[in-house]
């Protein structure tokens, strides 16, 4: 067996929220061990609670929103990873159908969980003999004890908050209209609302600016269409960037890798992905 791509942390913070939204090529596990306040994806706003699991999709914008302490454990492992992990009748990607998924669980399950965590944590593969599947046999107990919390998980209900009802249907507007030019004096317009207020109640609503919304969105919508197969200035037509070189460099920005590498190594992933479901 390879080496399995995952990366374990426990992190905690007196005060704590991520300065801008987010995603990436992996899925992760959220542990909270407080309750902090709330966490923003799929364009809905849900609580964000010590006693349940989170599971966040790859590509998944989202952003958690903290007030006072904050621990938690995180673990992100990529898809390939959960692949290699799996057997035909013990598949781990059968829970990775869904972009987010959160369970509350008992305390019993709760304490058998990061007792998994800190076993997992303490097994580290430093190079010494066994160490690498003394590392593996505590990721897989980890899994499969996560295992039966997703069976049972769905997205839930999402934070009832006044601005955000008022927000959700421009949510809906930029995410629809990607590909058309948006600026913020166009959507005030289409709403009949004032910039300003435009601006107050999307940041009040959802923790982070519209335009930064926007290129967020647009940068994922080009991610998903690269592996598509469609070209690299397509993609960034297609999205809504109307100049080839400011995608790339915004892309870059965001992403850590060109347009054309990120093409390059998903169908590459693909391909590893497909030898393995063969063999």
């Amino acid at each position: 067996m390879n080496q399995v791509d995952f990366h374990l942390q426990l992190n905690h913070n007196d005060t704590w929220s991520m300065s801008r939204l987010h995603f990436h090529d992996y899925y992760e596990l959220l542990l909270p061990l407080t309750s902090p306040g709330n966490i923003f994806v799929n364009d809905q706003v849900y609580p964000l609670r010590r006693g349940t699991l989170y599971l966040i999709g790859e590509n998944t914008l989202h952003r958690t929103m903290a007030s006072g302490f904050h621990a938690r454990y995180v673990l992100h492992i990529s898809r390939p990873a959960l692949s290699e992990l799996s057997t035909p009748q013990t598949d781990f990607l059968q829970f990775t159908k869904q972009s987010f998924l959160r369970s509350e669980m008992n305390n019993e399950q709760m304490i058998a969980l990061i007792e998994h965590f800190q076993a997992l944590e303490r097994n580290k593969n430093d190079g010494s003999f066994g160490s690498d599947i003394r590392q593996t046999m505590s990721l897989l107990e980890l899994l499969m004890q996560v295992a039966p919390i997703l069976n049972v998980a769905t997205a839930g209900e999402a934070v009832p908050n006044k601005d955000f009802l008022r927000v959700a249907p421009i949510l809906d507007y930029i995410r629809d209209n990607l590909s058309e030019p948006l600026s913020l004096d166009q959507i005030a317009s289409q709403f009949f609302l004032s910039k300003h207020y435009l601006c107050r109640i999307f940041k009040s609503a959802t923790g982070f600016s519209v335009m930064e919304y926007i290129i967020y969105s647009r940068v994922l919508r080009a991610r998903q269409l690269l592996k598509e197969g469609v070209s690299v200035q397509q993609a960034g037509e297609m999205s809504g960037f109307a100049d080839n070189s400011h995608f790339i460099r915004t892309f870059g920005h965001l992403t850590g890798t060109s347009p054309g590498r990120y093409a390059r190594e998903y169908l590459r992933q693909d391909q590893v992905l497909l030898a393995q479901n063969k063999s």
